[in-house]
C-alpha cells in the first residue's frame, strides 16, 4: 500500500513517478522527512475516520471524519500528524495531466483563495461516497496494464473527480457565501472574463470586445488578469482557440480550411500562422504527428 509521504516532495529530493495520477491510502507509516516540504501538484485529501492535522503555509488545518481538504502547487507543509484511529485517502494529479482543459484549469485558478485561505470542507454522506467511488476507479485503472485507452480513461476519471470536488468548492462562492470567502471585485471579473472566452472564443479574440462586454477598459481587464493568473488576457483566449484547433486537428475529417473557418480566421493562411506561432507546428505538421 503507498505510503501518504511518499508523494509529498522535498524541493531538494523531487521522487521521479510514472504516473501524473497518484491514489495514496495509508499515513500510518511515515519516515522522517526534513521539513518544510514544498507542493507541486494538486492534493485532494479525505478524511473517513480519527482526524489529520497539517501546518500548511504556517497556518494549522485539522481534518475530520467526512471532511475534504485541497492543496495547490506552491503550499508549503511544515510539520503533519494523525491520530491512531485515522483512515483516509489522497488523490494526487499533476498541472500537466489536466492541461487538456483549459476551462478545469480556470475554475481551479479562480478557487485558489478559497484552497488559500480556507482549505477544508465538510461534506455530506453523499458527496463522501462520490470521492470514495472516483477514489476505487482510479485506483482500479491505476492497477492495470498501460494502454493507450488506458490512459485516455485515466486522463478523463481524473478530469471528473477534478470537476467534482471544485463544485463543492464553488458552492461556497455563490451569492450567500460567507463574506470572509466571496470574490473581491478583480476575481470576480476574472470568472466572468473566463466565462466570456469559453462562450465566445470561437468567433471573438479582440481584447477590446471582452473588456466591452464586462463594462471595464481595456487596460483595467490586462492587468487584473494579469496579476490573479500570471497570464496575459491575450494568452487566455489564445489557448482557448488552439487546445479547440488542436482538438479537431486530431479528432475530426474537416479540412484545415474548414477548421479556420469553424473559428471565424479570416482564410486559411491567417489560420495556419497563428496556430505555428502558438504552437511552434504547422496545422498539417500537427496533424500528421497526430494520426501516427
Amino acid at each position: 500500500m503507498l505510503n501518504f509521504t511518499t508523494e509529498i516532495w522535498n524541493k531538494r529530493n523531487l521522487p521521479k513517478r510514472d504516473n501524473p495520477i497518484v491514489v495514496l491510502d495509508n499515513v500510518n507509516s511515515v519516515p522522517q522527512f526534513n521539513f518544510p516540504l514544498v507542493t507541486s501538484s494538486i492534493w485532494s485529501i479525505v478524511c473517513l475516520k480519527g482526524e489529520i492535522r497539517l501546518t500548511v503555509d504556517l497556518k494549522e488545518h485539522q481534518l475530520t471524519p467526512s471532511s475534504l481538504m485541497v492543496m495547490v502547487p506552491g503550499h508549503t507543509i511544515s510539520s503533519y500528524s494523525c491520530s491512531a484511529d485515522f483512515e483516509g485517502f489522497a488523490i494526487n494529479t499533476t498541472i500537466n495531466s489536466l492541461e487538456s482543459s483549459l476551462p478545469l484549469l480556470s475554475r481551479i485558478l479562480i478557487c485558489y483563495k478559497v484552497f488559500n485561505e480556507d482549505p477544508i470542507l465538510k461534506i455530506s454522506q453523499t458527496d463522501l461516497q462520490n470521492q470514495i467511488l472516483f477514489r476505487d476507479l482510479l485506483r482500479n485503472k491505476l492497477a492495470e496494464r498501460k494502454t493507450t485507452y488506458n490512459k485516455l480513461i485515466l486522463g478523463n476519471l481524473c478530469e471528473a473527480i477534478t470537476v467534482e470536488t471544485l463544485s463543492l468548492y464553488l458552492r461556497r462562492l455563490q451569492p450567500n457565501a460567507p463574506a470572509s470567502i466571496k470574490r473581491t471585485r478583480a476575481e470576480e471579473l476574472f470568472y466572468k472574463f473566463i466565462v466570456l472566452i469559453e462562450d465566445k472564443f470561437r468567433y471573438q479574440r479582440a481584447l477590446s470586445d471582452y473588456a466591452r462586454d464586462l463594462c471595464i477598459s481595456t487596460k483595467h481587464l490586462s492587468t487584473l488578469v494579469k496579476e490573479l493568473s500570471g497570464r496575459t488576457a491575450s494568452s487566455w483566449i489564445d489557448s482557448y482557440v488552439i487546445l479547440e484547433a488542436k482538438q479537431m486537428l486530431a479528432n475530426t475529417d474537416l479540412s484545415i480550411q474548414e477548421i479556420s473557418e469553424h473559428l471565424n480566421f479570416a482564410n486559411q493562411s491567417f489560420f495556419g500562422k497563428f496556430f505555428k506561432h502558438n504552437t511552434g507546428k504547422s496545422p498539417t505538421q500537427f496533424r500528421k504527428e497526430k494520426t501516427l
